[in-house]
């Protein structure tokens, strides 16, 4: 897992708490349950900080869904992830 967004698409830094909200403010949209597609975030709760992942194929996609690892996850499309994550493919 590498790609994240820490800015939303007006250059603005996300909270260090509160990614999904800022998010889907800046126009995401939540996704229940998690299917693979494009422009699919992952924001991952931890205990002092939310890390939002651009999920930018299959296996980065299980990555992030990995039944093992207890913290809360909130699936989002954004169609700004690519960009704002940095995202440079092989």
């Amino acid at each position: 897992m590498g790609y994240y967004i820490d800015i939303d698409s007006k250059g603005n830094p996300l909270p260090a708490i509160g990614k999904v909200e800022a998010l889907l403010k800046d126009g995401a949209k939540i996704v229940d349950p998690p299917v693979f597609q494009e422009n699919l975030v992952c924001v991952v709760q931890n205990s002092h900080f939310d890390a939002a992942g651009y999920a930018f194929d299959h296996r980065e996609f299980e990555s992030f869904n990995h039944d093992g690892d207890p913290r809360h996850r909130t699936w989002l499309i954004y169609e700004h992830a690519p960009v704002l994550s940095n995202y440079r493919s092989l």
